[in-house]
This record gives structure tokens, C-alpha cells and sequence, in this order.
């Protein structure tokens, strides 16, 4: 009975993910607020889902959506002759879990990481650094960025030590596991502030985890650790803007003021 119970809810959660994703990409984030209250509900469920269940959907959630088109902005060689330690890569993802957040968050951008410099030798280098749904925290070249667009941010005052100190940690957690519970709650969490008052709930808190980290949080702990946090009072007005330093989304890093645009994308979307 227990199986055959984890089964219907994975083909349900599996169908409300498509169908969000769907959606986002033929509306470009319109059009679903009759749908935000179960959506959210489904969100619920997915923290309490079974750790198999959880596998399947990460999986699913990573693979790319056919028929997109990269932006200029996103040209490895490109990028190559611009970007520094410590830099911030903020992207335009090509996933369903992209799609997600996108349009959950009501934003073109849908993950961040951190250029850390060559790891390796060679023409294409090993050189960024992020937290992957499906691999966890892991090192990709620049041509491995799964990006339709991308914009490079640079924190603002940082000396070359400070830069070197931040690309030293966010090296270091190479091999951490993501951190799919946050993932989920933070989610719910920003649904939460785009419902109608009557069909919010209690708002969830988020634990701090320093072993498994979401593309976010590795980022702030990073920041954090060389006495350079990302607060929520240094944003500017932006319309996910969180009071929670813990609860930070892609976006948030974009209207953050320690930060200045060095790359910006070719195409506002």
C-alpha cells in the first residue's frame, strides 16, 4: 500500500512540475495565479516526499527544455576575458527546475556561481564553481555553463586577497550535496508572498546548513566568511526582495548594491 501510495504522488508531482514548466515557458511567468494555490501545496509535499521520489524528481527537473536559443552573452570565449575571482555569474537557465524558478520568483534569472579561476590546464579550464540540483556543489568549465544568458556581477571594494579567500572556500566545498529541502521551502516560501492572503499559511522557516547547499546559500556563506555579507537592506527595491539574509534567490543577487554589472546580458528578457 505504502508503494503504491509514493507512486500515485510521484505521478502527481511529476504532472504538476510539467505543467508549471510548460506554462512558464509558453507565458513567460503569466497567467498561472488561478494555479498558485496548489502549487504551493504540491511544493509542501515535496518537502515531506520519500528520499527515492525526491531522486526521481531531481533528475526530471534537470533535464534541459528542447528548441532554446543561446544568447550571445553566454559565449565561453567571451566571458573568458572578463571575468575575475570572486566574480558572480548570474544565468538564464535551460531546465525544468530553471523554468521553475523563473517563474516561481517572477524573474529571468534562476541561478548563480562563482567564478574561481583556472583549476586546471588547458584551453577550457575547469574555472566555476556552483551547486548543482542533480550533482551538488561541482566544477564546470565555461563552456559547461548551462546558460541562455548570463550577466557577470563584481563585489564591489574586494582586494585581490579577499577574492583569492573566496574562491579558496567555494573551492573547498567541492563535493557537498545540494540542499533540496531548502530548495523546496524557499520556494513555497516566495509562492507563499504572491498568494492571496487568505490562502497563505504559516511562513516556514528555513534551517542554515553548512554541509549542503543550494546555488544561493553557497554563495552567502562564502561572502559571509570573508566579512562581506549579503544583507537584505543593501537590495534594492525589486519584487521577491526577502527580510531574510538565509532566504536569498537568484534575483536578489542582481539588485544587491555591493555588487556592479561588468557583463551585462546582450537582451533584457
Amino acid at each position: 500500500m505504502t508503494i503504491l501510495v509514493h507512486f500515485s504522488a510521484g505521478r502527481i508531482l511529476l504532472h504538476l512540475i510539467a505543467m508549471l514548466g510548460d506554462r512558464c515557458v509558453r507565458f513567460h511567468f503569466e497567467g498561472i495565479a488561478r494555479e498558485l494555490p496548489w502549487i504551493a501545496s504540491g511544493l509542501a509535499m515535496l518537502t515531506r516526499a520519500p528520499s527515492r521520489l525526491l531522486a526521481a524528481l531531481t533528475l526530471y527537473l534537470a533535464q534541459p527544455i528542447k528548441h532554446s536559443i543561446t544568447d550571445p552573452s553566454a559565449d565561453p570565449q567571451s566571458l573568458a576575458g572578463v571575468l575575475k575571482r570572486g566574480d558572480v555569474l548570474l544565468t538564464h537557465g535551460n531546465s525544468r527546475f530553471a523554468a521553475l524558478i523563473k517563474c516561481v520568483t517572477r524573474s529571468p534569472w534562476s541561478h548563480v556561481s562563482m567564478y574561481v579561476g583556472p583549476l586546471d590546464d588547458g584551453p577550457d579550464p575547469l574555472c566555476v564553481v556552483e551547486a548543482d540540483i542533480a550533482v551538488g556543489v561541482r566544477s564546470i568549465r565555461l563552456s559547461e555553463l548551462n546558460a541562455l544568458q548570463v550577466r557577470v556581477l563584481r563585489p564591489i571594494g574586494l582586494t585581490d586577497t579577499d577574492r583569492a579567500r573566496l574562491a579558496h572556500w567555494v573551492v573547498g566545498q567541492i563535493g557537498s550535496e545540494y540542499d533540496l529541502a531548502h530548495a523546496w521551502r524557499l520556494l513555497r516560501n516566495v509562492l507563499r508572498l504572491l498568494l492571496p492572503v487568505r490562502f497563505r499559511s504559516a511562513h516556514g522557516t528555513i534551517a542554515r546548513n553548512a554541509q549542503r547547499f543550494i546555488c544561493c546559500s553557497l554563495l552567502a556563506h562564502a561572502f559571509a566568511g570573508i566579512g562581506y555579507p549579503i544583507w537584505p537592506d543593501q537590495m534594492r527595491a525589486g519584487p521577491t526582495v526577502t527580510t531574510d539574509p538565509g532566504s536569498l534567490i537568484p534575483s536578489d543577487f542582481e539588485h544587491a548594491t555591493i555588487f556592479r554589472v561588468v557583463r551585462p546580458s546582450v537582451r533584457s528578457l
